[in-house]
């Protein structure tokens, strides 16, 4: 599983490193890059994980020439974005690394290189290698089979389709499926990843597919499909739903007379008459959409959350947090996740520990820092001797990742 990552020059990053414990939780003022980590840590997996031309950053940035500027840490094409995870804790080489950009040596020696070239480049992997636990490395561009027999073997250009898709590929084929089969389980190990920050308009918009994106859209589809495919899970949803919200009594579809998915609703003690979802209390919504993230992210995976305390009562936060924690340690699925979460809600930091929180810093000079906080015999004697909680401490400023002049 994901311990570390570290991040080179996406957007307001210039180099920032990431450690992660099982409840990440990201503290800072505003603009201070607490969702470009997230959306880093999504996009690196989704670079591993997903065919090219279908990896988007935060939703709507493709991999195209007219898009990559937006991407890089103060616009600048020449700089590469880079990738390095950690799977094996202290570790002090990444486990998997990559390197994206623009081969400006390819483009300056094509002989239709003119004026204007710049804007048409295309990003590419320019660099990207995984560390093989029978020993070496596997290079992007090389037949991974082969590349364990024949060590000298020179890499190839490399192409748009990273390792672990390609091992995932030839994984599949008889010959080499029980070569690789602990290579693979290996790059298994760095994991999905998934960012949502919920809005319960968009969650209740009926869609045609049942893809969740990163506002919730598609949600209502998605847990329907739940229902239908794998109805333990859906009613270990259903059921934890109750326990926190005791009202509820049951989740429901409304289908039209096509037998097409109309809407949700519930059933409650309150009534005796299915209530729309839209009259519900978004602190249920909210709820029941982490629920349903938590409980279909798979082994290995992080789920990213902005928010986590969106439209929830004040008393109910040490819930939000256990049922995150119960997340992180695989209680609520059987298996357990990376869970990380960006908030400013002084409420929701109460219930975290310190050693759950990591401080996320912007300086001109810097660009986006992340730092855990340092256990000091200060910090020890606040927190045992005068109970002072990670929420009290954050704000009044003694742990940093608040505004300061001119923010």
């Amino acid at each position: 599983m994901l311990e570390r990552i570290e991040i080179e020059n996406l957007g307001s990053i210039q180099k920032a490193s990431v450690s992660l414990s099982p409840l990440t939780v990201l503290l800072g003022s505003n603009a201070s890059g607490k969702t470009t980590v997230m959306r880093g840590i999504e996009f690196f997996a989704m670079l591993r994980n997903q065919p090219w031309d279908d990896v988007m950053y935060a939703g709507g940035y493709r991999l195209t020439a007219d898009h990559w500027p937006q991407l890089l840490h103060g616009g600048d094409l020449a700089k590469r974005l880079v990738f390095q995870g950690f799977v094996q804790p202290n570790s002090t080489e990444p486990d998997y690394e990559m390197h994206l950009g623009i081969d400006w040596e390819l483009v300056s020696s094509s002989i239709v290189a003119q004026a204007g070239t710049e804007q048409q480049a295309e990003p590419e992997f320019l660099h990207e290698r995984l560390r093989d636990p029978a020993g070496g490395w596997i290079l992007a561009g090389t037949d991974p089979y082969s590349i364990r027999k024949l060590p000298s073997i020179k890499p190839q250009r490399p192409r748009h389709a990273s390792i672990t898709r390609t091992l995932s590929q030839f994984g599949n084929l008889p010959p080499f499926r029980e070569q690789l089969a602990d290579l693979l389980q290996y790059s298994e190990s760095f994991g999905s990843a998934r960012y949502f920050r919920p809005d319960s308009t968009a969650m209740l918009a009926i869609t045609t597919t049942s893809r969740v994106w990163q506002d919730g859209s598609g949600f209502v589809a998605a847990l329907a499909a739940l229902q239908n495919r794998e109805s333990e899970r859906f009613e270990a949803i259903e059921h934890r739903l109750s326990e926190l919200f005791p009202h509820i009594r049951r989740i429901r579809f409304n289908t039209s007379l096509e037998g097409k998915l109309h809407d949700l609703v519930f059933e409650t003690h309150r009534s005796s008459r299915l209530i729309p979802a839209q009259l519900e209390a978004d602190g249920v919504l909210t709820t029941l959409f982490l629920l349903w993230a938590g409980a279909t992210t798979p082994p290995h995976g992080t789920l990213l959350i902005d928010d986590p305390e969106a439209a929830l009562h004040p008393h109910l936060m040490g819930k939000r947090v256990e049922f995150l924690r119960s997340l992180a340690n695989g209680e609520f699925t059987g298996h357990p996740l990376r869970v990380v979460v960006a908030t400013q809600s002084v409420d929701f930091v109460r219930w975290v520990e310190p050693s759950e929180i990591r401080v996320v810093e912007y300086s001109n000079e810097t660009g986006t820092l992340v730092h855990a906080i340092p256990e000091t015999e200060t910090l020890r004697t606040l927190v045992d001797k005068f109970q002072a909680n990670a929420g009290d401490l954050w704000y009044s400023g003694a742990l940093g990742g608040v505004p300061g002049p001119g923010a």
